[in-house]
């Protein structure tokens, strides 16, 4: 009798435990779907109403997953949800945060805690829009104290979309293939990776770093650091050029001013006009203001094949443009003329060799159209001890010599043997609309000097020169016989002084195989070429160019005369 009792009283026991299990299992549940989740939806806006305006969320439902019961946690599945910084709706603003759907895990002990800490949120279809810092509103102290910390925040897909001052400029946009986030807080540093397809040129950026604390009323003064590798971008989208660019490098700063550096390699960047590939690379500081993109360059240093060039300026929106205009104040020393030739022209090998130094304006505006025929240069070159590699120019040269001096040897070759025929050029060029101008153009060999004026095709590889042959010998002393004899008599029509004459020419053609010729129509004007002060004169720089300070306004006068660079 006492067993069956006793064996009844463990029964009940048992039944009782399972009571109390069941109950405790379906009891939250119940909770749950009778008390907290009707009204989980107006608390949760109620809540982001308290710092935010126009909070819309379509739908929220909760759960309490299997499993709950000794580490209690909540599931969160949400719709439709954006939000508006306070003010900003009714100027018009686009919502600060708008996502197609979001899921959320928190558990109990994360809920106690303050901030309230969130284990995890996956977001789709996030887009953030930060507007400018409005004048005279909250400078960021005023800025309600953060609320909750997200630990591990996933939206990939996510669009981050940064709203400029001046209403006619296009939005600073980034397109987050990939984007994980880190202690995700308003009012803390957050930890990120990210991959982003750029989009001009084409490419994937991959970048990990710190942002934050976010500045929600000064988006500008936010803190941000990093570094970044981008690779496999594609430079054909641009027009004119071709390559494929690797980068990395660092920054740091607020988002309104990050300093950046680094380097670029493009190991087969070509003009797509002459289609041979050469080597580039570039070192690089930058200062970026990551809420306009607008970036300048402080400086960059470059290396075409085996010749160094440095480079200062920008990149910028100017006003009455649509997009952004780059702006280069280039300077060279000690180069050689063949790297940069092997890039422009369509020869397999350059048609001249020779130490160069420059400088130069370089000034691509925006557009649609190859960078060729949008490409500004403005500026001015010397090329020292200049040889010709194609033979029969270099026999050109070397007979312009000849006859300058008046030497009319029977054997050339050994009157050569002496004394090297090598060219110094140097000249002022502008290049616009594919088409090379040139001024104060001066070549020079022993005995001889051409001063010239004219264009040259970069497409079209034509030459169209005018200007002025100048030789230490007169005309009848170039050659020898009866002809001699005869040229005495016109002698005077070329003697000028100090010379021993002075032949008006053109010369056409292509590099490789120009014409020369004499320019009979102004042989009896008496008109000298229109470049009388050639550089050739001249030690230092002569031309003014305009300055990309002057051009992007970034440049302080501090009294003088802004756009000159001497």
């Amino acid at each position: 009798m006492k067993d069956r009792i006793s064996q009844r009283v463990v029964i009940g026991l048992v039944a009782a435990l399972v009571l109390i299990v069941v109950a405790l299992l379906l009891l939250p549940r119940i909770w749950l779907h009778r008390r907290l989740r009707p009204v989980a939806r107006d608390k949760v806006i109620e809540l982001l109403e308290e710092r935010f305006d126009d909070v819309r969320l379509e739908r929220l439902d909760i759960e309490l997953p299997p499993g709950s019961l000794f580490f209690p946690r909540l599931t969160a599945v949400g719709e439709g949800f954006s939000i508006s910084l306070p003010d900003r709706a009714a100027e018009g603003a686009p919502p600060f945060v708008t996502m197609n759907e979001f899921e959320v895990e928190l558990g109990l002990f994360g809920i106690l805690r303050d901030p309230i800490r969130v284990s995890s949120l996956r977001m789709d279809e996030l887009t953030i829009q930060i507007p400018p810092k409005k004048d005279g509103g909250p400078d960021g102290k005023s800025e309600p104290p953060p609320r909750f910390v997200v630990e591990d925040l996933v939206a990939d897909g996510a669009v981050l979309r940064i709203l400029p001052r001046n209403p006619e400029k296009d939005p600073l946009q980034f397109d987050l293939h990939q984007l994980r986030v880190r202690s995700a807080g308003l009012g803390e540093p957050m930890e990120f990776d990210a991959i982003l397809q750029n989009a001009k040129p084409p490419g994937e950026i991959q970048t990990e770093g710190t942002f934050g604390p976010l500045r929600l009323f000064d988006a500008g003064a936010s803190p941000v650091s990093g570094e970044y590798v981008f690779a496999k971008a594609d430079l054909s989208v641009f027009g004119g050029i071709a390559g494929t660019l690797y980068s990395e490098g660092r920054f740091d700063g607020v988002l309104e001013r990050i300093e950046a550096s680094g380097f670029t390699e493009t190991p087969d960047f070509q003009l797509t006009s002459a289609g041979n590939p050469v080597a580039l690379r570039t070192e690089y500081k930058a200062v970026i203001d990551g809420t306009n993109g607008d970036t300048l360059l402080q400086p960059v240093d470059a290396v075409l094949v085996g010749s160094r060039f440095r480079a200062e300026g920008g990149v910028a929106k100017r006003p009455g443009t649509h997009g952004k205009t780059v702006c280069l104040d280039a300077e060279g020393q000690g180069n050689r003329i063949e790297d940069f030739l092997r890039l422009a022209m369509k020869t397999e090998a350059p048609f001249m060799t020779g130490e160069v130094r420059f400088r130069s304006l370089i000034l691509i505006p925006p557009g649609k159209v190859d960078i060729v025929e949008k490409l500004v240069l403005d500026g001015e070159f010397v090329i020292e001890t200049a040889e010709f590699t194609e033979r029969k120019v270099q026999d050109k040269v070397d007979k312009l010599s000849r006859t300058g001096k008046g030497d009319n040897a029977e054997d050339p070759v050994s009157a050569l043997q002496d004394e090297r025929v090598v060219s110094d050029m140097r000249g002022s060029f502008r290049l616009e609309g594919g088409v090379m101008s040139l001024s104060y153009l001066s070549f020079a060999v022993p005995g001889a000097e051409v001063r010239l004026e004219g264009t040259y095709g970069l497409v079209s590889r034509q030459i169209d020169f005018r200007g002025e042959l100048r030789t230490e010998a007169k005309v009848s002393e170039m050659t020898s016989g009866v002809k001699a004899f005869f040229l005495k008599l016109i002698d005077p029509l070329f003697e000028k002084k100090s010379m021993g004459a002075v032949i008006p020419i053109r010369i056409g053609g292509s590099p490789d195989s120009p014409s020369f010729g004499l320019d009979v129509g102004r042989v009896f004007r008496g008109n000298e070429t229109t470049t009388p002060s050639s550089p050739a004169e001249k030690g230092d720089w002569r031309k003014d160019i305009p300055s990309c300070g002057a051009i992007l306004g970034t440049e302080e006068t501090g009294g003088e005369p802004s756009g000159v660079r001497h």
